[in-house]
């Protein structure tokens, strides 16, 4: 039984490490997802993947070349590299993560963050006033301001009766 348990444990890790291949330096990246990474230049705003010009200038050549780098052994890292210095990082269909460019990845989850803490503030403070104080007592005062008025009021309906 213990000999079952310790196959089963060995297959498991090593189909869980036949999955985990970049530790390998084996690239996964196929040509599709490298087109999804960068933007077309022909005015359309799509990526490389997406653009629906069918002789697009920009597009069907970086396929071509895509397709030519993976074969010649590039990894996706040194193709989008050799783009991002051709044409800047504005080639790139997401900002990098590091200086300035942080804020696009951080900012909405801050803004998120920072409504949701407002929101939460804003409703429990208009729960608590909103909620009547329960264990207090009617003052004598409130209770004869209120029959007063309670008594004008019926006054008040009876002249309209008449």
């Amino acid at each position: 039984m213990a000999r079952l348990r310790l196959s089963v444990a060995l297959a498991a890790i090593l189909v869980g490490l036949s999955s985990w291949t970049p530790a390998f330096g084996v690239s996964t990246v196929t040509q599709r997802e490298i087109e999804e990474s960068l933007t077309c230049q022909c005015g359309c705003g799509l990526t490389v993947a997406s653009c629906n010009h069918l002789e697009c200038g920009f597009a069907v050549p970086v396929r071509k070349h895509i397709a030519e780098a993976l074969a010649a052994g590039q990894t996706a890292d040194q193709i989008l590299d050799y783009y991002k210095k051709e044409y800047g990082e504005k080639v790139l269909s997401s900002p990098v993560a590091e200086g300035f460019n942080l804020l696009a990845w951080i900012g909405p989850l801050v803004a998120i963050v920072t409504a949701a803490i407002a929101m939460f503030a804003y409703f429990r403070r208009r729960r608590v006033a909103a909620a009547p104080p329960s264990n207090v007592a009617a003052t004598p005062a409130a209770v004869e301001v209120a029959d007063s008025r309670l008594a004008q009021l019926r006054h008040e309906v009876e002249d309209l009766e008449r």
